[in-house]
């Protein structure tokens, strides 16, 4: 028997074996069904195709490697926190996000909403120029325009008055941001790091496993967060600007800034890959009479994996009156919008405001195609008129607001490291119901005939996008 036919013989049953090897492997590690059984066809119709291209597209590398990579501790007192404050009416709304963290409520001080850059970075800069111990900096996108040189000068300041200045910025950010601030921080000698840097050598693209969180930690008194990233981008004053982004922030005073602060130093620590730490030890003492209660949520594709996605469908699951959502990408997974529809079906006003042009194009298309479940159901969708609007809010009935840098898709909720925080307040959530009221006065209803009635290409384009949306 020559080699050639040798091979004609071993090669079936070769191909056999790893097709169904691939085939366990899909069967097994799944979570949608729809998805294993996809796999399992392409591995057995394809006998050699199929298992490579399960290798490269099927195999989820991306939680091992953020359990594998982010291993940083930094171990806190855990007191402070009140599964039940005195007086108070949450539950059971507040026993939903203590389950998924593992902690009570941490009392708040103060809330301010800022709208946009003309609100929010006048409040940051004064801050920061206030500073007399600390100024911790955490962003996304952190452009080199005439706002970016503000805060670049206020953080000069505040180094060279003593102040201890730490930025984090996230190493995909800084390249889709206008113009890399890196070499401009490292130039004027502010303490910085990169959050998963991207690098040749080593080879690290690093194009999932974002850190999408926005913070900004003055002293033990003030901590800035929300959707809102640095750049001339988000001054929505700015009418000759194509790129202008309405959105909100938010300052907050109180303990929950230590919480806050902590994050950002777990974040630090790891992008430093500092070991032997020492325990993070809260300054801000827990008020009993706080005029409001809340919750850090972490999450992340390490161990964090899936909390807000979990907290959200818990949340709106517990609603009676109302579920408010403000979004900029909309693409929830199946669990999370049998949560909407479950709350439209006991009566729960559910209503759903996005933008009607979007940033990112692609994100835009695959959410149209998702639309029509949710129409469907009769879920009132408004879109907001251009400019486009970064706000990222859910309400529910009225004394809860869920806050912080997550969009509703998987990006957000499954590769990215994003912040959320619970407020629980009526005058709060009544401030952001007013809010979002605004908006939707502007906006217009999306109707089931504006979404049937799309050409036939757009429809196919529409959905080609909605299958790539996880990683859009």
């Amino acid at each position: 028997m020559n080699t050639t036919t040798a091979l004609l013989w071993i090669a079936p049953p070769v191909l056999l074996v790893i097709s169904l090897l691939a085939s366990a492997h899909a069967l097994l590690n799944k979570r949608d069904s729809r998805a294993a059984f996809g796999w399992i066809a392409v591995c057995m119709s394809l006998p050699l195709g199929g298992p490579i291209l399960y290798l490269i597209f099927g195999i989820n590398r991306v939680n091992a490697t953020a359990r594998r990579h982010y291993v940083t501790k930094l171990p806190k007192d855990a007191a402070g926190t009140v599964p039940t404050p005195t007086g108070t009416r949450y539950r059971p709304l507040s026993l939903v996000g203590e389950n998924v963290v593992g902690k009570g409520l941490t009392s708040c001080d103060e809330v301010l909403v800022l709208e946009n850059g003309e609100a929010l970075y006048p409040a940051m800069l004064e801050a920061i120029g206030q500073a007399q111990h600390k100024v911790l900096l955490c962003t996304y996108l952190f452009d080199k325009d005439a706002t970016g040189a503000l805060f670049i000068d206020a953080l000069c300041a505040a180094r060279d008055r003593g102040v201890e200045v730490k930025i984090i910025i996230d190493g995909m950010g800084e390249w889709l941001s206008a113009g890399r601030i890196g070499p401009v921080l490292k130039k004027c000698g502010l303490e910085f790091t990169r959050f998963n840097p991207v690098t040749l050598y080593p080879p690290a693209l690093n194009l999932n496993l974002r850190s999408h969180r926005k913070l900004l930690i003055i002293d033990n008194d003030f901590a800035f967060t929300g959707g809102s990233n640095i750049g001339d981008r988000h001054l929505a004053g700015r009418s000759d600007s194509p790129h202008r982004v309405l959105d909100i922030h938010f300052r907050l005073r109180g303990r929950i800034v230590d919480e806050l602060e902590w994050a950002f130093r777990r974040d630090w620590h790891y992008c430093r890959e500092t070991r032997d730490l020492r325990p993070f030890t809260h300054t801000n003492p827990p008020r009993p009479d706080a005029a409001v209660w809340s919750r850090l949520v972490l999450d992340g594709p390490n161990k964090a994996l899936d909390r807000l996605n979990d907290l959200m469908i818990g949340v709106i699951s517990a609603a009676q009156q109302r579920v408010w959502i403000m979004t900029p990408y909309f693409l929830p997974q199946l669990d999370l919008i049998g949560a909407l529809i479950g709350a439209r079906l006991r009566g729960v006003d559910v209503q759903i405001l996005l933008p009607g042009e979007n940033n990112i194009k692609p994100a835009h298309w695959a959410s149209r195609n998702i639309l029509r479940q949710v129409l469907a159901n009769n879920i009132p969708i408004h879109y907001q008129p251009p400019p486009f609007i970064h706000s990222k809010l859910l309400l529910i009935d009225s004394q809860y607001s869920l806050i912080g840098s997550a969009n509703m898709d998987p990006r957000s909720l499954r590769l990215n490291y994003e912040l959320g925080v619970e407020l629980f307040s009526v005058p709060v959530n009544a401030q952001l119901a007013t809010y979002f009221e605004g908006r939707k006065a502007l906006s217009h209803p999306v109707t089931q005939d504006e979404i049937s009635k799309r050409p036939l290409l757009e429809q196919l384009r529409d959905s080609l996008a909605w299958l790539f949306s996880p990683y859009l």
